[in-house]
């Protein structure tokens, strides 16, 4: 498995607006796209840094959804007012515990 590391730097005050209309509009365009696993929100309320993690079957996968990816990362920064660009990583995940 393989994951996508997004972190963002948004407006503390509007955190709650980007994240709803990312669940709304972009999540439904993941899921659709071959290898889609799930996907992971960290958010510091107090900061405005917000961190997204997707995982993928695969790093071919991955890197297929990667547009997709590029426009959904974009999208969220400017909704949530973030005044510099999202930093992107990419990992082979090694462990996860998660339940299916």
């Amino acid at each position: 498995m393989h994951a996508r590391l997004s972190t963002i730097q948004m407006d503390p005050a509007r955190i709650d607006e980007a994240v709803s209309e990312f669940e709304e509009q972009d999540l439904p365009a993941f899921r659709q796209i071959d290898g889609f696993r799930g996907f992971t929100l960290l958010l510091d309320r107090t900061s405005g840094k917000v961190v997204g993690t997707s995982y993928w079957n695969s790093r071919e996968q991955m890197e297929a959804s990667e547009g997709e990816g590029d426009r959904a990362r974009q999208r969220v920064a400017d909704r949530g007012g973030s005044q510099s660009p999202p930093a992107v990583e990419r990992y082979e995940v090694a462990l996860d515990t998660f339940v299916s």
